[in-house]
């Protein structure tokens, strides 16, 4: 594996491109070394990747990709729309219920409150 520099990376990008898979394997390989130990030389590779023109869209990845959108964002029948308002109105019933159990006092009396109240008041004296 050879050795390469930022300046060298550079040139290269300039000449080969920014597609490494095209470049020979010694130089992608000092390269891909290079590109995972310096940020400078990740700053080139991203500008010279900026400077690049965008690729042409390809209609048909498009149109599938529209397809698929339109299948999973279409309108639900009624049915699978009434079980999501079942299932809020479930939720929102059981939140109201844990909310009003949880508000009414206990008819037991808690122990470890008595101690700190009994605790407390003899310290007053």
């Amino acid at each position: 594996m050879s050795f390469m520099t930022r300046r060298r990376l550079e040139w290269c990008l300039r000449a080969r491109g920014t597609d490494l898979a095209s470049w020979p394997e010694a130089e992608r390989a000092a390269a891909l070394s290079l590109l995972r130990r310096s940020r400078a030389a990740q700053a080139a590779l991203a500008e010279a990747l900026a400077a690049e023109d965008a690729p042409m869209p390809d209609p048909a990845a498009l149109r599938r990709m529209q397809g698929v959108l339109r299948r999973h964002l279409a309108p639900r029948p009624a049915v699978v729309r009434g079980i999501g308002w079942g299932a809020l109105a479930a939720c929102a019933a059981a939140g109201l219920y844990l909310g009003v159990a949880a508000a009414d006092p206990d008819p037991a009396p808690d122990l470890f409150a008595s101690a700190q109240t009994v605790t407390f008041a003899s310290l007053d004296q």
